[in-house]
C-alpha cells in the first residue's frame, strides 16, 4: 500500500483536464466507500486511469478531436432544380398560403369563376407545396465536400449516376481537364479519375482551389 496513488502525482499533474475530473470524482467516491470492498475496487479502478498509457491515450484522443473539429469544411452541390425556381415557387405558395388563411376567417367560401372554393382546403394544399419547394432546395443530386485532407463526392438521385465518384486526399491529386460535356475530371496519382459536374453552385471556387492543390501535389503543365 506504500505505492498507492500518490505515487503518480506527477504524471497526475500533466494529465488532461476532462481526466483529471474523473480521477476527482473518484477520489470523492472513495472517501464516501460504504466498505473497505467498495474502496478498494475504486482504487483498482483510479490507478487503471492512471498508467502512462491511458495518459497518452487521452492526450491523443483529445489532441485527435480538437484537429477534427478545427478543420474547415466546404461543400459544393449541384441542385436538383435551380435555385430560382424553388425560391420562387416557395415564395408565391407561401403567400397564397397566407392568403387564403386570412380569406377563410371572413368567409366560408370563395368563388373563383364559377368554381367554389373552401379558403382552408386552398390553404392547406399551398403550405404542402410550400414545404415541398423548401425540401426542393435542399435536395442535391450532387455534391463536393472538401477539408484540409482531401475531397470527397457523392451522388443523389439518377441525374449523375454515370460519374465515377469516391474519395481522394490532396496528397493524390495530380491533373485536371474538363471535357466538352462539362463535365471535370480529377486524375488521382492511382490513375482513378473522379468526375465533377461543372454547373455545381460556385464552380469557379472549386476549380481554384482543385487548381492550387495540383499545384501543391500534382504533374507540372
Amino acid at each position: 500500500m506504500g505505492h498507492g496513488p500518490e505515487c503518480n502525482t506527477g504524471a497526475m499533474e500533466k494529465a488532461p483536464p476532462d481526466r483529471e475530473k474523473v480521477l476527482q470524482e473518484l477520489d470523492r467516491l472513495l472517501r464516501e466507500a460504504p466498505d473497505e470492498a467498495s474502496r478498494e475496487e475504486i482504487l483498482r479502478l483510479r490507478n487503471s486511469l492512471n498508467t502512462p498509457e491511458m495518459i497518452e491515450m487521452a492526450r491523443a484522443a483529445r489532441k485527435s478531436t480538437a484537429q477534427r473539429s478545427s478543420d474547415p469544411v466546404l461543400e459544393f452541390h449541384d441542385p436538383l432544380l435551380p435555385s430560382l425556381v424553388t425560391a420562387t415557387g416557395g415564395v408565391i405558395a407561401t403567400a397564397i398560403c397566407l392568403y387564403a388563411v386570412a380569406l377563410a376567417f371572413e368567409a366560408p367560401t370563395v368563388v373563383i369563376g364559377t368554381l367554389p372554393l373552401n379558403p382552408w382546403m386552398v390553404a392547406v394544399f399551398a403550405g404542402a407545396f410550400s414545404v415541398a419547394f423548401t425540401a426542393l432546395s435542399l435536395t442535391r443530386s450532387f455534391s463536393v465536400r472538401i477539408d484540409t485532407s482531401g475531397m470527397a463526392t457523392r451522388i443523389a438521385g439518377g441525374r449523375w449516376r454515370k460519374l465515377y465518384i469516391g474519395a481522394m486526399p490532396w496528397k493524390d491529386i495530380r491533373s485536371l481537364r474538363e471535357r466538352p460535356d462539362r463535365v471535370l475530371e480529377v486524375r488521382a496519382a492511382s490513375g482513378e479519375v473522379f468526375e465533377i459536374p461543372m454547373r455545381i453552385v460556385n464552380y469557379p471556387i472549386l476549380r481554384e482551389h482543385l487548381d492550387n492543390m495540383v499545384r501543391l501535389y500534382g504533374e507540372s503543365s
